[in-house]
């Protein structure tokens, strides 16, 4: 007789078990592709490009990160002609 109870409460458990699972992956899933979409609606909406206004005029320019500032520093030495 405690066979039968155990796979009774077995399958019983089974079946929750799909039926709660099958509710807390659509919520996860769906609270997941929320929180992706606004991550890429913010970052399509942040401007990339920097402003510049001179008068009138408005530049827009992308600021370059991989511009080399002017070359190596080099430390020279006096020599002096004795």
């Amino acid at each position: 007789m405690w066979f039968l109870k155990f796979i009774l409460y077995a399958i019983i458990f089974y079946y929750c078990f799909l039926f709660i699972t099958r509710f807390l992956v659509k919520f996860f899933l769906t609270r997941w592709i929320n929180k992706v979409n606004k991550n890429i609606h913010q970052k399509q909406k942040k401007s990339t490009y920097k402003e510049h206004e001179s008068g009138e005029t408005v530049v827009q320019y992308k600021k370059d990160k991989n511009v080399d500032p002017g070359g190596d520093y080099v430390e020279f030495e006096d020599i002096n002609n004795e």
